[in-house]
């Protein structure tokens, strides 16, 4: 059933004797079952007796995980239909994986069903059977699940929950069977299904055509899954909280973080959605704000004209963040006024100085221009400024200095109109 491998250790039954097999590993060959690892002591000969000894810490997470496996399967065949096989499975200390076929993806409802039904069964308690029966006979059992395409010995090993394989026996053909889990099986199991304790989907997916895959983890694995996903929703709290560029880049991060997270695809997909539509609207709302700012902007150069239309240009620092399209707004406006223009905004995030200039062909010469406007108050204010003859923007370091700036952006104009 995709069982994993026992690890465990192989001694003399002797007291005086002193011999250690470690077993790392077992498989089965050709009817036997192959114990590999390495001898940690003494020596070991044909015809000893010994003490072969499993690892409980190891098979105690595989029992749950195996008898988790046979609850999803049944859970599988109620949820989507009686056309699900079983196409392949692994069960392992710290998850199990399940495939099946069937034509479309598990939607997210059809999930939490699946889900819900696996954690009712692990609440009921029910204790797990087992117990051979002839071939023949087993496979007359309603609900029976047999891994498609495989070959069982007779008699084979029947596992069923909550009811007896031996009362299953005595009348093998009563449609009540297939309310309850029966499953051909020569693995480990709990002996009630209380013992799996938490159980929770991690992922589905599609691994071929018509093959879907699940892998869900149980016990402390499902535990500390949950907790992650808790984790996860502090930190969008705490996005939520934030404001301007680090709200961005937050955002950014956690989406990031929750497409790569190893926690449960039910709340991995609530909370994926939640994000992304407090995203979405967070990103509206900066857009709607933005586009007042830039719109304002530009306003409040054709008002300062219209009230002091002899002014010989508008140079002033002005409060649109770094919003470059508030600043674009306001040197179109400017050349639409056809008036010398010189702004600078400060981005308190970014730690940098937004600038930009526009200058009339009638305010040119062939010494100045708007790139040398705007290299000269680089000067004052630091980083770089480039641009077009009648336009030049740039970002400046230095915040303290934009006064500064802006008094020599207007007497460098006021000099070059003289």
């Amino acid at each position: 059933g995709g069982q994993e491998y026992d690890t465990g250790s192989i001694a003399l039954d002797v007291k005086d004797g002193e011999a250690k097999f470690e077993v790392t590993n077992c498989q089965s060959f050709k009817g036997y079952v192959v114990h590999i690892g390495h001898l940690e002591e003494g020596e070991l000969n044909v015809g000893d007796e010994v003490i072969a000894t499993f690892d409980p810490d190891r098979r105690r997470p595989i029992k749950s995980n195996h008898t988790a496996t046979h609850i999803l399967n049944y859970a599988l065949r109620d949820v989507l239909g009686d056309h699900i096989d079983q196409r392949g499975s692994l069960v392992a200390p710290t998850k199990l994986r399940f495939d099946f076929s069937h034509k479309a993806q598990v939607t997210l409802p059809e999930l939490q069903n699946i889900e819900k039904i696996c954690l009712e069964w692990i609440q009921k308690d029910v204790p797990v059977f087992s117990k051979e029966l002839d071939l023949k006979s087993a496979r007359l059992i309603p609900g029976l699940r047999a891994v498609f395409g495989e070959t069982y010995p007779d008699p084979v090993r029947v596992v069923t929950l909550e009811y007896d394989v031996e009362e299953i026996s005595k009348d093998l053909e009563n449609p009540k069977w297939r309310k309850t889990s029966v499953e051909f099986c020569g693995g480990t199991h709990v002996a009630k299904t209380g013992d799996i304790k938490e159980f929770t989907i991690m992922e589905e997916s599609g691994i071929a055509k018509g093959i879907r895959r699940l892998i869900a983890v149980t016990g402390t694995e499902a535990r500390e899954a949950v907790k992650t996903a808790e984790l996860f929703e502090s930190r969008f709290s705490a996005v939520q909280a934030m404001t301007g560029r680090e709200k961005e880049e937050g955002y950014k991060a956690l989406t990031v973080a929750l497409n790569q997270a190893d926690i449960p695809a039910l709340l991995k997909a609530d909370l994926r959605d939640r994000v992304a539509t407090k995203r979405k609207e967070w990103e509206s709302e900066m857009r709607a704000r933005e586009s007042a700012v830039t719109k304002a902007a530009g306003q409040a150069v054709a008002k300062y004209f219209e009230e002091q239309p002899n002014a010989i240009g508008y140079f002033t620092q002005v409060q649109i963040g770094g919003n470059a399209k508030a600043l674009q707004s306001i040197l179109s406006q400017g050349k639409t006024l056809g008036k010398p223009v010189y702004v600078f905004s400060v981005d308190e995030e970014a730690g940098k100085v937004l600038h930009g200039n526009y200058l009339p062909q009638s305010a040119s010469s062939s010494g100045f221009d708007a790139r040398s406007w705007a290299a000269s108050v680089s000067e004052v204010i630091g980083g770089k400024a480039g641009g077009k003859p009648d336009t030049a923007q740039g970002v400046g370091t230095e915040v303290s200095k934009v006064a500064e700036a802006v008094k020599v952006a207007e007497e460098i104009f006021a000099k070059s109109a003289q």
